[in-house]
């Protein structure tokens, strides 16, 4: 499917790289006589790509959810990355032209797929494009530093207060409430990617809803009290972080590297 048959969704808003797919694909995409644009649907444990796998695209993430993973060398698997509907993935390619991480669909889901020869238009003819892709692979970057050092400083109800505002942000970026929140992964996954056992993940939920944070119905999970959640995780928001702001700076700085090493 290219450019011409295309059809703008509700999360386009809010993708990393769509006011280039839609508005100057024109420009861009047919000029060059390269399809800007496409978009596939996957099924709840379909994967999108494998570590070890050729890099030859990166994706965007249309609707649905997706966790990324990576192995240890004993062939354990640990969540690094929950992708929502706006978020960019495969940009873990870049470095050595193959994937590190394991893309697997928490749902049924769909994805935008743009080849690195339209990649490669895009940022040669856009810098808004390049703008858009280079905070999109940054965002990403400071999610993983940010879930390193969590493991380090926060205790456990810390981590998950932390988790579940960062689940109620994402949504409110994209117009959504940031009070309901449906989630996609199982308890199982949540626990592997906050590095907690499966029965601490429960009885922290117990816990919450016991005093009235959260309401918890199976999958359904109600913040009701988001300013006592931003007390228990004692995390600084980007904006007001000088940490968090000189990390940003740095890793923009990286990814600028690699993209302009993806030019050459």
């Amino acid at each position: 499917m290219t450019q011409a048959h295309f059809k703008q969704s509700p999360t386009c808003e809010h993708c990393a790289l769509s006011r280039n797919c839609t508005e100057n694909a024109e420009q861009i995409g047919y000029k060059n006589n390269i399809p800007v644009l496409t978009h596939k649907i996957y099924h709840r444990g379909d994967k999108l790509f494998c570590a070890g796998d050729a890099f030859n695209a990166l994706y965007i993430m249309r609707s649905g959810s997706a966790k990324a993973c990576i192995s240890s060398v004993n062939a354990e698997e640990q969540i690094v990355e929950f992708c929502f509907p706006g978020d960019l993935i495969g940009a873990d390619g870049f470095a050595q032209r193959k994937h590190a991480q394991t893309i697997t669909f928490l749902e049924t889901s769909s994805v935008c797929y743009i080849s690195l020869n339209s990649v490669n238009a895009l940022l040669a003819s856009s810098e808004l494009g390049r703008q858009q892709l280079l905070s999109n692979m940054s965002k990403s970057l400071l999610v993983q530093q940010q879930q390193t050092m969590s493991f380090h400083c926060m205790t456990s109800s810390q981590r998950l207060a932390a988790f579940l505002l960062d689940l109620s942000a994402r949504l409110a970026e994209r117009g959504l409430s940031s009070h309901q929140l449906t989630l996609s992964m199982t308890r199982i996954d949540i626990a592997n990617y906050l590095g907690m056992a499966i029965e601490t993940i429960s009885r922290l939920l117990t816990n919450m809803q016991q005093q009235g944070l959260i309401e918890v119905q199976r999958r359904q999970v109600t913040l009701l009290d988001i300013p006592q959640l931003q007390l228990m995780s004692n995390v600084e928001s980007a904006n007001d972080s000088g940490l968090l702001i000189s990390q940003n700076s740095a890793l923009l700085h990286a990814t600028a590297h690699s993209t302009h090493a993806m030019l050459q």
